[in-house]
């Protein structure tokens, strides 16, 4: 007699455990999925996709992933290399960067046939020399080397951006830096 009230007792656990186990799952998925919603009219209300957002926003490489046969780049390399002052450190002496800086353009964009074209571009190179010149110059020596060079290019490719009100142009990167 005492087994069979044990495992009655052991049955009644396991079904108030399974009914107590169901209504947690029931409440975390009612709230998971109203975080979901939420989350997505987020994102319908600042233009993004799913795959990363190739509309809306300018930041970062906000095209998503871009496939290689999509990808041309622009920028002053080679000759066209540049030469900024860079603000005064710590030291007291005035220092200077050399750089060549490449602009990564996605072709597959709405905006590169009209934007990205060659005219267009040359058109444009002095003002984006300037923003890239304003910007770099903006740091020391010490806060490049110390890592703020990310910053920069995200701050250039920002301006960049919104020089163009498009993000046809996803990527800024230095291709080779001398500093002095």
């Amino acid at each position: 007699m005492k087994k069979n009230l044990l495992s009655i007792i052991i049955l009644a656990l396991l079904i108030v455990n399974l009914a107590m186990t169901g209504f947690m799952m029931l409440s975390v998925m009612t709230t998971n999925s109203q975080t979901a919603k939420i989350i997505s009219d987020i994102a319908a209300a600042l233009e993004l996709e799913a795959n990363g957002g190739s509309t809306g926003g300018f930041s970062g490489s906000a095209s998503g992933v871009v496939a290689v046969t999509d990808m041309a780049t622009w920028g002053f390399t080679g000759d066209e290399k540049l030469t900024i002052n860079l603000k005064q450190g710590a030291d007291g002496k005035q220092h200077y960067m050399v750089v060549e800086v490449v602009f990564s353009l996605n072709k597959a964009s709405a905006d590169y046939a009209t934007l990205g074209s060659e005219d267009n571009l040359a058109n444009v190179k002095e003002v984006v020399k300037s923003t890239i010149t304003s910007t770099l110059s903006s740091y020391t020596l010490e806060e490049l080397q110390a890592g703020a060079d990310e910053t920069a290019r995200e701050t250039i490719l920002e301006n960049v951006q919104e020089m163009f009100n498009s993000n046809f142009i996803y990527d800024c990167s230095f291709s080779s830096v001398l500093y002095n």
